[in-house]
């Protein structure tokens, strides 16, 4: 399934990487140092496949699993008293708002 997924991947392992807590104080600032500084078309695309995943019937510990250990992301949503499917529909929404 991570094939059907290569924006999200690079978005995801990129931005959301080991480290991340060193470049930006929260998961919202890594969205809009993104939204602010990635082409258009990358954020359409990221978008885009972000929708298709969210359309999907898939229980939230499987949505978790991939999103947390196959798309390569290192923020948990918990810490924040969000599910991986709230966190993901915050960001489709900061997304749609810079496109």
């Amino acid at each position: 399934m991570i094939d059907r997924f290569p924006h999200l991947t690079q978005f995801f392992s990129s931005y959301f990487h080991q480290d991340w807590l060193l470049e930006s104080e929260s998961a919202g600032d890594v969205v809009k140092n993104y939204c602010n500084t990635a082409p258009p078309e990358s954020i359409e695309a990221v978008s885009a496949e972000l929708k298709q995943l969210l359309e999907m019937p898939i229980a939230e510990p499987d949505l978790e699993t991939f999103v947390l250990e196959e798309l390569g992301c290192y923020y948990d949503p918990s810490s924040d008293d969000l599910t991986v499917r709230e966190w993901l529909e915050s960001v489709q929404k900061s997304l749609n708002r810079s496109s």
